[in-house]
């Protein structure tokens, strides 16, 4: 199978998940790249229609071992036709446990087939200085792997008119979401400077700036966007749920994971 337009298709709050697929697209060497990035609040009101001759290359991170609830939402607005797809659950050095397989069945619904499938690692959304979860990435390394891959899945691709579809890992019924009221970052007044940054990169557009800062919690899916926008440090999590999770995976998933391919 010729590829002759890829459409790189991602919801990525924090940015781990969008470059990771640009990695992987600069394996696949093909020119005519194009982005449908579902992360703006913008993207929720928007169809796309994805032709069965391109491939796609789908991204999400992984929120507790499950595609996020906005990004399944967004994701179906994205049709397919019998559509090629590599799906990618980028997630942050725990475990992707059946993000990859719910991926799988919310594309498969929308008219796609998957054809191969990869997990990476990103920066975790809780990480901080004094708890770090892999900081930094993906890092070089990663991206170097995200180039083999998209080198591996050009290479499945050649030479066959109907590539052959993978499983994945993953269970059903998938993993239950952990129970929780609203959980949104904090803003330390002395630190913030109205910039906006925190409500510009929001993808629920849950934060106005004014003479504060205010965050719609109902809203807010604890994405930590804003936390790592904010160029001041002012936007902080001081919720107690949020510190001990992060204080628990930096103590017991430090250890570095590698990206797996499913081919």
């Amino acid at each position: 199978m010729k590829i002759g337009k890829v459409n790189l298709i991602y919801y990525s709050p924090t940015g781990t998940s969008k470059r990771t697929l640009e990695g992987v697209a600069k394996g696949l060497g093909v020119k005519g790249v194009e982005h449908v990035d579902l992360t703006p609040l913008e993207a929720a009101s928007k169809s796309y229609a994805i032709p069965a001759d391109s491939l796609a290359v789908i991204a999400v991170p992984v929120y507790s071992g499950r595609v996020p609830p906005v990004a399944a939402q967004r994701l179906r607005k994205v049709k397919g036709n019998g559509t090629p797809a590599v799906l990618i659950a980028v997630y942050g050095n725990r475990a992707f446990e059946d993000a990859l397989v719910e991926l799988r069945d919310i594309t498969t619904e929308q008219g796609f087939k998957t054809i191969a499938a990869a997990a990476f690692i990103g920066e975790h959304s809780f990480s901080t200085e004094a708890t770090p979860i892999a900081p930094g990435r993906p890092d070089e390394e990663d991206l170097e792997k995200a180039v083999k891959f998209g080198e591996q899945v050009k290479a499945k691709l050649d030479g066959v008119t109907k590539p052959v579809e993978v499983t994945v890992p993953g269970n059903r019924p998938y993993r239950e979401r952990n129970p929780s009221g609203p959980r949104f970052p904090d803003t330390t007044v002395e630190s913030c400077t109205l910039c906006g940054a925190c409500a510009g990169v929001c993808p629920t557009k849950s934060i106005t700036v004014s003479d504060k800062v205010e965050t719609v919690k109902e809203t807010c899916t604890a994405c930590s966007a804003c936390v790592k926008a904010c160029p001041t440090g002012a936007r902080v999590w001081t919720n107690e749920g949020i510190r001990k999770a992060a204080a628990w995976l930096h103590k017991d998933y430090s250890k570095r994971r590698e990206p797996e391919f499913f081919l």
